[in-house]
């Protein structure tokens, strides 16, 4: 399949952080969020010390977590500008292991808020990522690893504090520059 755009959710085309800092300044209102905002580690449970790692997932279990996260500045429109450029796009993601129970039907529930029922036909929810076809798959996590060792796709890493040591990708630092840099991957791909 040529010309397909795969997009993960979760802090990319969703602000995952922002909803959990919310949250935790809600559960803990004297910490900042910085430990949040400006983490190192992709796991976000792996950013707390293990007094606080169980609040950290305590947080991200909790049901009508996913539902809330605000779309990425600029991820509606340009999801729009590139289904009506005629390239096929899924949102490609993963459920959370410590909430699956709700956070796909969440996930669902927030595509047809933000995007429409038109567009629950585009989600594609998997562990395993490497699987699935497409030419690139934008995502913040740093490697993306399967079962697959060399995935058709090409990774374009979506900008986040954690994943700013990554060189060798493409990336994205926001959405409104798509066309620099996922359509010149497009055309390489034919």
């Amino acid at each position: 399949m040529k010309n397909v755009i795969l997009i993960d959710m979760d802090n990319t085309l969703a602000n995952f952080d922002a909803e959990f800092a919310k949250r935790w300044v809600a559960a803990r209102p004297g910490d900042e969020t910085t430990m949040i905002t400006e983490r190192v580690h992709f796991e976000l449970e792996e950013n707390f010390d293990s007094e606080l790692a169980p609040l950290a997932v305590k947080i991200m279990s909790t049901p009508g977590f996913f539902i809330e996260f605000e779309p990425a500045p600029g991820a509606v429109t340009a999801v729009k500008e590139m289904v009506d450029a005629g390239y096929t796009v899924f949102f490609c993601t993963a459920p959370h292991p410590f909430q699956y129970e709700t956070c796909v039907a969440e996930k669902y529930a927030w595509v047809r808020k933000h995007f429409g029922d038109d567009y629950l036909a585009r989600i594609i929810i998997t562990r395993d990522k490497t699987v699935v076809k497409g030419t690139v798959l934008i995502d913040d996590k740093p490697a993306v690893k399967g079962a697959e060792e060399l995935p058709e796709w090409t990774h374009v890493v979506f900008q986040a504090s954690y994943n700013k040591e990554v060189t060798g990708k493409p990336r994205l630092t926001q959405f409104s520059d798509w066309r620099k840099v996922i359509v010149p991957l497009l055309e390489a791909a034919q």
